[in-house]
């Protein structure tokens, strides 16, 4: 009897790719192939399995029973060979090849460009990619494999878990701050409290910041008035200099470059933005993923000095 062949790992970190999009298309998307190239390579691992993985309808795509089996199994193959990669890594010293790294806009600003020349000196052969995500989109590409580092933020009362097979490290904290036009007055000893009539510009309460500030507000007894709405730090800040509202942000994220703004402490409540870089324990041990940690991490120790 002929045996059939064992499925070919490429397919299976695709079909995984399939499951996280949720759609051929938001895989093709995510890897850079068309839709008709990831219906192709799910087709002939099909065949190498034996049993139907997708099921295809006018509305989407969906894991049957033995896709989902199958890509439970794709994920274990997965983390065993970026364990073994990591112990070879590890064996040769190797300072050559591709970082991938998820990153909050701020941190990709303001730590990995100086970092990325640095690397260039330093280690000219170790390539930098860097997609800027929200911290849950990371984290989850990190879970899955498409990304080595994720530089993620975490506000007070927004909690996020970690699995344990996951090692962080905070490398930032910082208290928010009022933001605020260049000629706004602010009284001593300000309290939260003492905003509730003002107009506010807050980020998105999909995210973390936007979660909270509009969480910090309403433990203070009141809801805040919100004019604008933004996701763009950039807008977000120079709709502030032109008087559209007030906001709190992380000091670090404000680029008063872009329009001139005032950054203020304030009392009561202490609000306050951790950030961490998190990798999978095995990659955690390769030296390329260290060297990378290392220059992230001497750079924001320099900047807190």
């Amino acid at each position: 009897m002929t045996q059939k062949p064992l499925p070919d790992v490429t397919r299976l970190r695709l079909l995984n790719e399939v499951a996280r999009q949720g759609s051929l298309a938001g895989a093709a998307r995510v890897l850079g192939i068309t839709s008709s190239a990831v219906s192709q390579q799910i087709s002939i691992l099909e065949r190498e399995t034996g049993v139907q993985l997708l099921d295809r309808s006018s509305r989407g795509v969906g894991l049957t029973g033995a896709g989902e089996i199958l890509v439970e199994h794709a994920r274990a193959v997965v983390r065993l060979l970026e364990a073994t990669r990591a112990e070879m890594d590890q064996l040769s010293g190797d300072l050559s090849g591709r970082v991938r790294i998820g990153s909050i806009p701020s941190l990709a600003r303001n730590v990995l460009l100086p970092v990325a020349e640095k690397l260039e000196v330093r280690a000219p052969d170790v390539e930098l990619t860097v997609n800027v995500v929200e911290p849950v989109d990371s984290i989850e590409q990190l879970l899955n494999g498409a990304l080595d580092i994720a530089i993620v933020d975490l506000y007070d009362n927004v909690p996020v878990a970690f699995p344990d097979y996951l090692v962080t490290q905070e490398v930032m904290n910082e208290p928010l701050a009022l933001i605020t036009p260049p000629d706004y007055v602010v009284p001593a000893r300000l309290k939260l409290a003492d905003l509730k009539n003002e107009a506010w510009v807050l980020t998105p309460d999909a995210g973390a910041c936007g979660q909270a500030v509009r969480y910090a507000c309403r433990n203070e007894g009141f809801e805040p008035n919100i004019r604008w709405v933004v996701d763009d730090l950039l807008l977000l800040v120079e709709s502030i200099s032109r008087g559209r509202g007030i906001s709190l942000l992380p000091p670090f994220s404000v680029d008063s470059a872009v329009a001139p703004v005032g950054i203020h402490a304030f009392d009561k409540p202490h609000i306050h933005r951790r950030v961490l870089t998190v990798t999978r324990s095995s990659d955690a041990r390769r030296p390329i993923v260290k060297a990378v940690l290392d220059e992230i991490h001497s750079l924001l120790g320099a900047a807190a000095a």
